[in-house]
């Protein structure tokens, strides 16, 4: 049956909970699920780490196990690839980084000489952002050199950490690849585990300020 056939039916019958929430995110139905095995491996890690309180961008930053995971970071074993696909632990000439970096990296961050950068869509950014984040779509840096190099402006040559939906996700690792192509100045980190990392170990989103 075709997505937007259960879409409808689900609607209709009042069970619009029953599709998940990021079924809009292009995702096939021949893909393959990452499946429980993929996902137990994955999140293991936030999921076990602990990670000290710190203020992030103004905003105090605690862990907090208790705090309830957002919908779209439940079910990654769900997810099927592609597009959601288990991305690599390094990339080349970028530096992948973890949780726990962040609190050793906040004077930076909180002193702008770290921007954190969030290469997710603006409706998934609009939804919770790490605290502080800009928003630089990886659509923005991929739809044309002159729109490229103006939008990455924003960034004024300064480091960053890229990041975007969780170690599903190819978002940030397209993003970083266009800012190589063309030659960023800036040191580039990558925190692989995104938002679903962030959400796995318990720590809050913020909403992005308008």
């Amino acid at each position: 049956m075709m997505r937007s056939t259960m879409t409808a039916m689900c609607l209709a019958l009042g069970l619009a909970a029953a599709v998940p929430a990021w079924a809009g995110e292009g995702a096939t139905d021949d893909g393959v699920p990452l499946g429980d095995a993929v996902a137990a491996k994955e999140q293991a890690y936030a999921k076990g780490v602990a990670v000290p309180e710190f203020t992030l961008n103004g905003v105090k930053v605690k862990q907090d196990r208790a705090l309830a995971v957002p919908e779209a970071f439940q079910k990654p074993a769900a997810r099927k690839c592609k597009p959601f696909c288990d991305q690599p632990q390094t990339l080349e000439g970028v530096t992948t980084i973890k949780l726990e970096d962040f609190p050793k990296m906040a004077a930076d961050i909180n002193a702008g000489k770290i921007l954190i950068v969030d290469m997710r869509t603006p409706d998934w950014y609009d939804k919770g952002a790490l605290p502080g984040a800009i928003n630089l779509p990886y659509s923005d840096l991929t739809g044309g050199e002159a729109k490229a190099r103006a939008k990455v402006k924003k960034l004024e040559g300064k480091d960053i950490i890229s990041y975007c939906n969780g170690w599903w996700c190819g978002q940030s690792p397209t993003g970083m690849k266009a800012l190589q192509e063309m030659k960023y100045p800036g040191k580039i980190y990558w925190f692989r585990g995104g938002n679903q990392d962030w959400a796995d170990a318990g720590l809050a989103f913020s909403t992005p300020a308008k």
